[in-house]
């Protein structure tokens, strides 16, 4: 039998043999919310086995306070008749402090069985968020607790991994606010860890949590990959690359328009304002405009890339090549999204100051020879939209002083021009007029002349 034994000054102050789990161990589920806001009065709403026990205490504990210590009997009454193993539920409130981090809801008896489960601190966009994972955990749960598929299973554990990373992220940015300098634990948060909660976060379209984990990465408390800067590593994961793929509007404009308030001097030559521009290639070269054009039904996410403060989008779309050469223009035209063609034109005649008109011309309409073209590089922009464009006269204010007299009193010289017609005519018929004078003014010969033609002059009879 195991046992645990706690030493002090040389002298064993805790000897005690440990109690192995049985039916009537006590136990969390789950709990509601796992992210709270600060600053705020909550009321938790317990999920569990075994709570009604006379033994069973429950405690709240936040940035090492306790905010709650009750017995689970006072507040769900103590009831003999409940089956071992049989799900509880109970609620409690408690005031949460003005702090962000991670907190534990505990439940614990003199047999030594005790369970915690964990909750997030942090601002409410954010809570909101993160609270969508409730509905995962209680998914993986059954009336016999946490009995599940392996998918279920797999989901809950990454969602209550996820709980504990954030939370320890967010008191590490705390105390690094808070002490500064003084902060004794000198450890940084390593990045691999903030990779994987990023993309996490990305899978799960949240756009407050990923604004809020790029603030903190730029706090200088995030664990730098080796021969890398944070920049660099960042663009390594390819958010937005993910966010394109994923077809998540939200996610490429708050990416697209993210810029940290940092000192980009201070920081590495390469360093932009803009981190997330639509034009940063990825494997194959493929840019997120790439992605956009080749994907059906991303016509509002490719409104979002070539919105971008900086407008690089809109200057990528025919300049940005992949490995083929082959622009987002050509991808477009390869798949037959003409509305993206025709969306991104409407934004390069606006930005030019020019007036295009494009008419998309329908996949029925193209003869398969056409689409053999295609493939010809710079052919493809010409099959697959036909563009007119109409230059902007612009009315000329300033006149000369010839210019004026004209308007006044008209041209004095008249163009030969435009009597050129009627003078060759002219011409023509002259030639024809002198040939017939030549051909009657000399006397005609006369070679043969025959009789007139009368019937009685025939012969008849064998000749």
């Amino acid at each position: 039998m195991k046992s645990l034994i706690y030493p002090a000054a040389g002298r064993i102050v805790l000897d005690t043999p440990l109690v192995h789990k049985s039916q009537r161990s006590c136990r969390i589920v789950n709990i509601k919310p796992i992210a709270v806001c600060a600053s705020g009065k909550v009321e938790f709403s317990v999920k569990g086995i075994n709570l009604s026990q006379p033994t069973t205490r429950l405690l709240c504990a936040l940035e090492g306070k306790y905010l709650a210590h009750e017995r689970c009997d006072e507040i769900i009454g103590a009831d003999l008749s409940v089956e071992p193993a049989e799900t509880q539920t109970l609620s409690f409130t408690c005031i949460i402090p003005d702090v962000t981090g991670r907190g534990f809801v505990e439940v614990e008896d003199h047999g030594l069985s005790s369970s915690f489960f964990p909750f997030i601190v942090a601002e409410k966009d954010v809570c909101s968020e993160i609270c969508t994972l409730e509905r995962i955990i209680e998914a993986a749960e059954t009336t016999d607790g946490l009995e599940g598929d392996s998918d279920g299973l797999e989901a809950r554990n990454k969602a209550l991994e996820f709980i504990h990373e954030m939370g320890w992220l967010l008191h590490r940015s705390r105390l690094k606010f808070r002490l500064g300098q003084q902060d004794p634990n000198l450890d940084l948060f390593p990045f691999n860890r903030f990779r994987w909660l990023i993309e996490f976060s990305i899978e799960h379209d949240w756009c407050a949590v990923v604004k809020m984990l790029l603030d903190v990465l730029f706090n200088n408390i995030i664990d730098e990959e080796k021969n890398s800067s944070i920049e660099d590593a960042l663009l390594d994961i390819g958010l937005l690359h993910r966010a394109v793929r994923r077809n998540c509007r939200s996610m490429v404009e708050v990416l697209v328009r993210y810029h940290p308030d940092v000192d980009f001097s201070k920081s590495s030559p390469n360093s932009l304002p803009y981190l997330f521009i639509p034009d940063v290639k990825g494997p194959g070269g493929l840019t997120p405009l790439h992605i956009a054009a080749g994907r059906d039904g991303s016509e509002h996410v490719l409104d979002a890339l070539t919105d971008d403060p900086g407008m690089v989008g809109v200057e990528a779309w025919r300049t940005a090549r992949d490995t083929t050469g082959l622009t987002p223009n050509d991808y477009a035209c390869l798949r037959g999204h003409y509305s993206y063609i025709h969306l991104v034109q409407k934004k390069i005649s606006k930005s030019s100051g020019s007036q295009h008109v494009v008419l998309d011309i329908p996949n029925s309409h193209l003869d398969s020879s056409v689409k053999k073209k295609l493939a010809d590089g710079d052919k493809m922009r010409k099959v697959g939209s036909l563009q007119t464009e109409m230059t902007m006269v612009r009315p000329s204010h300033v006149q000369c002083r010839q210019c004026e007299q004209e308007l006044a009193y008209g041209r004095t010289r008249t163009s030969l021009a435009i009597y050129r017609p009627a003078m060759l005519s002219m011409v023509a018929i002259a030639a024809v007029c002198v040939c017939v004078a030549l051909l009657f003014k000399s006397s005609p010969e006369v070679v043969c002349v025959f009789r007139p033609f009368r019937w009685e002059y025939l012969e008849y009879g064998s000749s």
